[in-house]
């Protein structure tokens, strides 16, 4: 499998080449990315173009783990967290963690009701639980609405594709990931953004 490490900077750039795949056939006038970790994502396709942006959150059951060893992340060697994040992949887990937890904040999303052209956005479909779940949710908030998935990676296990995407069966360490040099700056570009909604 292979590996893909970004820096903000980085997913700036593949945000603008995946803008110009999008853009040739979908005109959207809202995107909503999928809370936290695709924030950064979100942000560049709807400021290039001209879109609303909203949040919508997918947890899992055992994010809880990772979040109570996240200090640790920053102390294990580089190649070590490559092969456990390979094995994490190859295995099962997302299967059988397949129940996601899906919440948005109602009062926020009846602002944007009028939009037809919607943007789903992620990082990475790993096994389309988080895309389908989170996609259910957002149509039968704007029933009317033509919804689209954009991501920078697709998984060869997954059970649903995306519209438009860059890579296939890539491990991508972005800034929105725990053992990234760049996360405490990719969280805090996102607490900002949440404090001027």
């Amino acid at each position: 499998m292979n590996y893909l490490e970004l820096s903000i900077e980085n997913v700036k750039e593949n945000s603008k080449k995946l803008y110009k795949k999008i853009i040739k056939n979908y005109d959207y006038d809202l995107v909503i990315f999928i809370a936290k970790g695709s924030y950064l994502i979100g942000q560049e396709l709807a400021t290039l173009n001209n879109a609303d942006l909203l949040e919508i959150f997918a947890t899992r059951e055992g994010g809880k783990l990772k979040k109570l060893i996240k200090p640790l992340f920053k102390f294990i060697p580089k190649k070590i967290l490559i092969k456990l994040r390979e094995k994490e992949m190859k295995s099962d887990f997302h299967e059988q963690k397949s129940d996601r937890k899906v919440s948005f904040d109602k009062e926020i999303y009846s602002k944007y009701k009028n939009k037809k052209n919607i943007l789903l956005v992620d990082d990475s479909i790993d096994s389309g639980n988080s895309i389908i779940l989170t996609k259910e949710e957002i149509q039968n908030f704007f029933p009317k609405a033509n919804i689209k998935v954009a991501v920078f990676n697709v998984m060869k296990k997954a059970t649903i594709k995306a519209d438009y995407t860059l890579y296939k069966d890539m491990m991508i360490c972005g800034p929105w990931s725990n053992d990234s040099k760049e996360n405490n700056k990719h969280t805090k570009m996102y607490i900002e953004w949440k404090g001027s909604m």
